[in-house]
Order: structure tokens, then C-alpha cells, then sequence
């Protein structure tokens, strides 16, 4: 990959029971905006976009007799100061599920999990990669 490009923007779309919830979580947890919502036919949320700095997410009620999908989620977020971040959410009360650290790949950075179990992980990119023994970058 070039390392002057920039990827172009994914944005998750998350299937959840309860929109609100989990858009109330990022809001008042979690530091992120709300950039717009749709309110269903029972006044609760049916979607919603939430974002910090460049990174958006999607949530979104399962429509028409829709399910729920099981599975692992993991979400890699930017973040501009990796420790400054950690010192708000911490002063916050949210639970940090592993602790700031620099990794081998040249990034710092620590997780949370979110109220349906997915994990998010908070990032900056802050040295070059360093592969341990064994490993090989390619």
C-alpha cells in the first residue's frame, strides 16, 4: 500500500435490538456526536449515525421481519492522543477492557466493549513497525 494514501472511508452498519441504547452509550460513554437519526413508527430509533473526528458508525433496527446476526465484531478507531482519550473515557467511568500500550505494528492503543459485546479499539499510529521474531510483514 502507498503509505501517502489515505483508504477511503468504511462505514460499519450494526444491527442492534435497541438503537437508542447503544446510540446513548457512544454519546454520553463513548464522546461521539450524533450526525442524524430516523425515529420508526413507535418513537424509538430505527437508525442513527454517530461519528468522532473522521470515523462514523451506523446503527440500525432490523426491519421487515429481519433477525439479529450473531458474531465477533471488532472496530479499529483513530483517535488524534491515544492517552488523552483514555484519561477522558477512564474520568467517564467506562469500563477500559485492555490498557493503553504501543504494539509491535507502530500503534498505541486500547479497547473498550460496548454494551452488546462488540469490542472497539482506539488507536494512532506512533512508530514504525517493529515484527517480533517470526514474523513477516509482506
Amino acid at each position: 500500500m502507498n503509505s501517502t494514501a489515505r483508504p477511503a472511508s468504511v462505514i460499519p452498519l450494526r444491527y442492534v435490538a435497541s438503537v437508542d441504547s447503544l446510540r446513548d452509550f457512544y454519546l454520553e460513554q463513548l464522546g461521539f456526536d450524533h450526525l442524524m437519526g430516523m425515529v420508526g413508527k413507535d418513537g424509538q430509533l430505527d437508525f442513527a449515525i454517530v461519528q468522532r473526528g473522521g470515523a462514523m458508525l451506523m446503527l440500525a433496527r432490523p426491519q421487515d421481519g429481519g433477525s439479529l446476526t450473531a458474531g465477533a465484531l471488532e472496530i479499529y478507531v483513530e483517535v488524534e492522543d491515544v492517552d488523552a482519550y483514555h484519561a477522558e473515557l477512564s474520568g467517564r467511568g467506562v469500563a477500559i477492557a485492555q490498557a493503553p500500550a504501543t504494539q509491535w505494528w507502530g500503534d498505541r492503543n486500547f479497547s473498550v466493549v460496548d454494551p452488546v459485546g462488540h469490542t472497539l479499539w482506539f488507536y494512532k499510529t506512533v512508530a514504525e513497525p517493529q515484527p517480533p521474531a517470526g514474523v513477516t510483514m509482506i
